[in-house]
């Protein structure tokens, strides 16, 4: 982590989490410092190969806004505190709500199902945009630009989530990733 430049962004995402393990250990200080400088932060941790989801708990005290698909968001709740016993598999509400109660706002993605958000409270979903999917590379990373331009414009969770999902959908219209990003005067 000595080698990232700090206090230079209004705000600062990281992605791909279980994939860079010497970021992931010294990322919790980072994203502190960041946001004692005034930058607003996010996290998308993207799948674990490993299956362990280990470590998130320690860095979303310091997230804005956590991005998880369904599957990471319910993997990684479960990692953090054990469900009481008898209550049957994890929803993906209990655990965005389980992730929101650590401090950040949780947008998850779920794909054919929209999308929803927890935020102090609050659950809000949107309805997936109908496509029909030429590639489907790089759509979560479209969907988390989408949310993140949107909420740093100032707008409503609401609003936010309904840019992120037509974001995400839009992108899946070529292929590559980013040949369908729609532009913000497009969206």
């Amino acid at each position: 982590m000595d080698d990232v430049p700090r206090g230079l962004a209004g705000h600062v995402h990281v992605s791909s989490y279980f994939l860079q393990p010497a970021l992931a250990a010294g990322l919790p200080g980072f994203l502190a410092g960041e946001r004692r400088a005034g930058a607003t932060t996010s996290l998308d941790t993207n799948d674990d190969p490993a299956g362990a989801w280990d470590g998130v708990g320690d860095v979303l005290g310091e997230v804005d806004v956590f991005l998880p698909n369904a599957a990471e968001a319910v993997n990684i709740a479960l990692s953090i505190a054990a469900r009481p016993s008898g209550t049957g598999p994890e929803s993906v509400e209990a655990a965005a709500a389980r992730l929101g109660a650590l401090g950040p706002a949780v947008v998850v993605k779920d794909g054919g199902d929209g999308a929803l958000a927890w935020e102090r409270g609050r659950l809000v979903r949107a309805p997936a945009v109908p496509v029909e999917p030429v590639d489907t590379v790089g759509a979560g990373d479209s969907f988390n630009a989408g949310f993140l331009a949107a909420r740093l414009r100032g707008m409503s969770l609401p609003e936010c989530l309904r840019v992120a999902v037509t974001c995400g959908s839009l992108s899946t219209q070529a292929a590559g990733g980013t040949a369908a990003q729609p532009t913000w005067k497009q969206l």
